[in-house]
């Protein structure tokens, strides 16, 4: 309960700001300020941080008083922050194979046994010409 999470944070608030404005609160140990690692945002901040203090009540403190307060134009939201997993991007470890349910096939595999259950080439379209020509028979 130390730890808190700050959100809601506009694109212009950098550490440095969050370090003011929340060490007015206690001592800090840990400052999070997370940032996009790939995409079109890549390099730009997330718009969230998670800040951790040397002792509870003074991340009780910063969460009671700086809880919808104005920083830069933005109502931010300071809450204690919940600990989850972070060696798999947030998904708890399990990894995005694990949000879908095991055993289901997924879009790329019916894709891919289509193509393969399809006969491809000279050979099975002279078949098809000749099933024709039977036909017309």
């Amino acid at each position: 309960k130390d730890r808190i999470y700050v959100g809601n944070l506009s694109s212009s608030v950098d550490e440095y700001t969050l370090v003011q404005v929340f060490s007015k609160f206690g001592k800090l140990t840990n400052v999070d300020y997370l940032f996009h690692k790939a995409g079109p945002m890549k390099g730009k901040p997330r718009g969230y941080a998670f800040i951790k203090y040397a002792n509870e009540s003074d991340a009780q403190k910063a969460m009671s008083t700086a809880h919808d307060k104005l920083l830069r134009g933005r109502k931010i939201i300071v809450t204690y922050a919940h600990h989850a997993l972070m060696d798999s991007g947030g998904t708890g470890g399990k990894g995005r194979r694990a949000m879908m349910e095991i055993g289901r096939p997924t879009t790329l595999s019916l894709l891919k046994s289509r193509s393969v259950s399809r006969p491809i080439g000279t050979a099975a379209k002279i078949a098809k010409m000749e099933a024709k020509l039977r036909q017309l028979e």
